[in-house]
This record gives structure tokens, C-alpha cells and sequence, in this order.
């Protein structure tokens, strides 16, 4: 994108202002493409958008949210970072100097009220899905690494096999090249596992497709469709079983160095899923649920 393109939307000096604020370079190409995208849909400059403007991109935002192409989680994320830099704008005389807030903060407000479980899959629909993937053995397993074990699809589809696991005085590890540390296999999940290697085919990784070949993310996602649609529940994205490991986990008294751990992320990172949504839609649904222990199917 070239300068002048820049300055067709923000205003550059006050960008490098704002943009001090960021510790990490992703974070500040995440809000840039966002006030970007916000502006390119309004056709206007962002100090120049009014109510209108912000009302129209929150509903073409909805109809993604609606056909699968964006989730609720994202779309809090956007309005978030929309709202920051009309905020700072603000108390720096540059936009709506005569409103208290900007236009993006009663929708954000609202999604906030939305989201106390956003980003995660609810105890009543994770066993329905793993009751809708009993009958294959290795899409339980993947669900329950991510879900017991806070995997990603990309670290799962990287396992090239039994080798991989290391026996330590305190359990089953398993060691992933993205990580710097091991992760830790809950004993439910390594009972699972042990199943399954018992009776996979020997290939290059320790999942594989109909071919014989490593799995790729959009194998995982595709998985992740089917077997929502056959449980009968929301389309749940492998992200959002992941998140759901954290949300349990706090929700059971990790504690932040605890949980970052075994998810591979930074204390920092990790605080976002303390929900008390999820903790007490947990404790609603305790008593009949698979929940925290995962059995074989």
C-alpha cells in the first residue's frame, strides 16, 4: 500500500502516535488492517465516519459472522480495536471532540455481554461432539488432544509418531518442535492415544488421511464441520476446542504460569480466558457430562 494511500485514511502523525503504544509488530498490523478494512468499506476517512457508517460495516461484519466466514470472537476483536483508536483520537482532540464515547463502543458493549463464552466450545456441546465422533477413533483422539491437552491443529498433524511421547516421573509428554517446552498428556488423554496407536497404520506421522498422508489444517477444519453438523450443534472451529482446555483449567484453579504452560503460550497471553461465563456454564452442567475426564469411546 503505498503513502499516499495511507494518509487517504488515517492521519499519519497521529497513526505513529498511537502505534507507540504496541509492544508487538502483529499487534499493530492487526489494528492497522482493521482500521483499513473499516475504512475501505465506509469509503471515508476514519475520523470522517459518523453512526451510519459504523452501523453498516457492523452488519456486513454480521452477515460474515452469519455464513461461517467470521467468527463472533473476531468480530469483538475488530470493534475493540476500532474503539481504541477512536478513544485515543479523542482525548487527542482529533475525532468527536464534543461525544463522550465513539461510535464503536455501544456495539462493543453489546458483544461483550455476548462473548462470555465466546471462543469456546460449551461442556454440553464438547460431549455431544465427541459422542458424534466415537465411531472414528482418530478424530476423537485429535479432539481430545485438543481439548484435554490445549494442542493446535498444527502441532497435532506434526506428531510423527509413538516416539515423540516421553515418559517423566510425573506422566506422559509429548515433544513438539513449535515449543519450547514439552506438553504434558492428562492421563484420560494418553489412555485414548495409546488406543489409537495400538491400532493405526505405521506411516510418517502419527495421523494420516485415507492415503496414507500427513493431515493438513484444512483436513482438521473440514473434520471439525462434519462432526458439529452430525452432533447437532453450532460449527465449532478446532480453535475454539482448544480455548476451551484454558477455560477449563482456570475454571479447576490453574493458576496463569499453570495454564500457560501447558498451552504453550505467555502468562500475558493466557489471563483472556479466565470467562467466569464458562466457569459457571461448567458447574451448571457438571453432574452429567463428560466434562474434565474424557473416556474412550
Amino acid at each position: 500500500m503505498s503513502q499516499n494511500r495511507k494518509q487517504e485514511f488515517v492521519n499519519m502523525q497521529m497513526w505513529n502516535l498511537f502505534r507507540k503504544k504496541f509492544k508487538s509488530g502483529t499487534t499493530e498490523a492487526s489494528y492497522w488492517s482493521d482500521i483499513q478494512e473499516f475504512c475501505r468499506i465506509t469509503g471515508k476517512v476514519f475520523i470522517e465516519c459518523g453512526s451510519e457508517d459504523v452501523k453498516r460495516y457492523y452488519d456486513r461484519m454480521c452477515e460474515q459472522v452469519k455464513g461461517g466466514r467470521l467468527s463472533r470472537i473476531t468480530l469483538t476483536k475488530k470493534f475493540r480495536e476500532l474503539h481504541s483508536f477512536a478513544s485515543f483520537l479523542m482525548e487527542n482532540g482529533g475525532y468527536l471532540p464534543e461525544r463522550e464515547d465513539d461510535f464503536f463502543y455501544p456495539y462493543l458493549k453489546t458483544m461483550t455481554k455476548e462473548s462470555a463464552l465466546a471462543g469456546s466450545v460449551p461442556v454440553e456441546d464438547m460431549d455431544a461432539l465427541l459422542k458424534a465422533a466415537s465411531d472414528d477413533m482418530m478424530a476423537y483422539t485429535i479432539l481430545v488432544l485438543m481439548y484435554r491437552a490445549g494442542m493446535t491443529s498444527t502441532e497435532i498433524i506434526r506428531i510423527s509418531g509413538e516416539n515423540d511421547f516421553i515418559e517423566f516421573d510425573d506422566g506422559i509428554y509429548v515433544m513438539l518442535s513449535c515449543r519450547e517446552e514439552p506438553c504434558y498428556i492428562p492421563d484420560d488423554a494418553w489412555s485414548i492415544l495409546k488406543e489409537y496407536m495400538g491400532q493405526r497404520e505405521v506411516c510418517d506421522t502419527l495421523f494420516y488421511n485415507r492415503s496414507r498422508r500427513p493431515l493438513n489444517t484444512m483436513y482438521i477444519s473440514r473434520m471439525m464441520k462434519k462432526y458439529c453438523a452430525l452432533a447437532g450443534i453450532r460449527n465449532y472451529s478446532a480453535q475454539a476446542v482448544r480455548n476451551s482446555c484454558a477455560f477449563n483449567l482456570f475454571a479447576y484453579g490453574a493458576t496463569d504460569g499453570q495454564a500457560a504452560r501447558q498451552m504453550g503460550r505467555t502468562e500475558q497471553q493466557i489471563r483472556r480466558y479466565r470467562g467466569s461465563g464458562y466457569r459457571g456454564n461448567l458447574q451448571k452442567h457438571a453432574s452429567d457430562l463428560v466434562k474434565i475426564h474424557i473416556e474412550k469411546p
